[in-house]
């Protein structure tokens, strides 16, 4: 049972209409339409959430794969819900996708497996421990090890409120949006 449910079609403001627009409008899903009971934080918070989304300094392959494991660890079952078809999407296999979410063996590169490690230890304590941060440096952009934490950081943050919130599962939507469809 939701504690704030998403907002009814019919009960929508001009302004939480056009700030859903964004997303997908009438179609947006529950996440969308619950947070924008709140349409001074929707208008500021979307743009970030949409920008680690959709213009990421990650391959999607990668950005996925944080996505994932994030959502995983903080028992997101909303965000895992929408992310691993997403991941699938952009070439995680089923097996990958196993790996991620603690139900089969791994094949990462050093690479993936490091940035796997970084999500652990995010979720874990917050920070990114030096081992991994100096293996991890030798390999990201600046951009890439700034935007590492923030995306994780966002996904832990909207696990927390999307489990705090009580947001529905969007099983009642055939489709869910891809990155691609949530900037047009």
């Amino acid at each position: 049972m939701p504690r704030i449910a998403p907002l009814p079609l019919a009960d929508r403001t001009e302004e939480q209409r056009a700030l859903l627009a964004a997303v997908l409008g009438d179609r947006a899903p529950n996440v969308f339409t619950t947070l924008v009971r709140h349409p001074a934080l929707f208008r500021t918070w979307l743009p970030f959430c949409v920008r680690l989304l959709t213009d990421s300094v990650f391959p999607p392959r990668e950005r996925e794969l944080l996505i994932i494991r994030t959502a995983w660890r903080c028992g997101s079952t909303y965000e895992l819900g929408h992310h691993l078809r997403l991941g699938a999407d952009e070439g995680l296999t089923e097996h990958d996708l196993a790996a991620l979410t603690g139900d089969g063996p791994s094949a990462w590169t050093p690479r993936e497996q490091l940035l796997i490690s970084a999500v652990d230890e995010l979720h874990a304590s917050h920070t990114i421990g030096d081992a991994t941060w100096h293996e991890l440096s030798s390999l990201l952009t600046t951009e890439q090890l700034i935007e590492l934490p923030m995306l994780v950081g966002q996904y832990i943050l909207l696990a927390g409120t999307l489990a705090s919130l009580g947001v529905p599962l969007d099983s009642d939507r055939p489709g869910l949006p891809t990155p691609s469809e949530l900037t047009h």
